[in-house]
C-alpha cells in the first residue's frame, strides 16, 4: 500500500492536475485536509458498478482487468469520513492536517470486485481474468491503487470500510430507484 509521503509520479493529465490541487490546497494555508481515495462506486452516476450490473444482465461471460489492484470506495463512506474529519478538525484545532488516505477493504482486483458484483446481485455472468494489456486505455491506469489508511485511522480514528457492505447498500438503493 503506498502511503500519504511516498513519492508522487502521476502517470497522465488527470493524475497531474489532481496532484497540482493538492499543492495548491497546501500552498494556501491554515487548517487544512486532503483526503485521497480510489475506485469511488454509488448508485448514482457512471461507475464500475452499474458498469458490471447493466454488462452482466447482457452477458454470459465478462472479461476483467486482474492485475489492477486497489480498494474499491463506497462514495457514502467516502462522505461520512469528510464530515468525521470537519468534525474533529473543528473540535480539536490542533489536529494535524495533510493528506490522508480513505480506501475500501480488502483490497481486491477489478476482476475481484465484478465477481462479488455478480454473486450480490444475483447474475450468473461468469467473469473471467485477463491482465490490463488486453484492456488498452487511451490512459494508463497503475498496477497499484492500493493506499495505507493508517493515518486517517490515526488521526481521526476513521477505519477502512468494508466495500462489500457498501456495495449491499448500493444495490439496494439501486433496486428502490428501479
Amino acid at each position: 500500500p503506498r502511503a500519504e509521503d511516498a513519492p508522487t509520479a502521476p502517470l497522465g493529465v488527470y493524475g497531474a492536475t489532481k496532484l497540482a490541487g493538492e499543492q495548491g490546497v497546501a500552498a494556501a494555508g491554515g487548517a487544512w485536509a486532503v483526503m485521497r481515495t480510489s475506485w469511488v462506486f454509488s448508485a448514482h452516476g457512471a461507475n464500475f458498478v452499474k458498469t458490471m450490473l447493466r454488462l452482466g444482465a447482457e452477458r454470459d461471460r465478462l472479461t476483467v482487468v486482474a492485475d489492477q489492484i486497489g480498494g474499491p470506495t463506497p462514495a457514502a463512506d467516502i462522505a461520512a469520513a469528510c464530515l468525521r474529519m470537519i468534525r474533529v478538525m473543528r473540535d480539536r484545532p490542533d489536529t494535524t492536517g495533510g493528506i490522508y488516505h480513505f480506501a475500501g477493504t480488502p483490497d481486491a482486483s477489478w476482476a475481484d470486485f465484478a465477481r462479488q458484483i455478480m454473486a450480490q446481485a444475483g447474475l450468473a455472468a461468469q467473469v473471467a481474468d485477463i491482465p490490463s494489456s488486453d484492456y488498452p486505455t487511451p490512459a494508463a491506469r497503475p498496477l497499484n491503487s492500493r493506499l495505507d489508511c493508517g493515518r486517517i485511522a490515526r488521526d481521526f480514528g476513521i477505519a477502512r470500510p468494508d466495500w462489500r457492505a457498501g456495495l449491499a447498500r448500493v444495490l439496494d438503493q439501486l433496486k428502490d430507484k428501479a
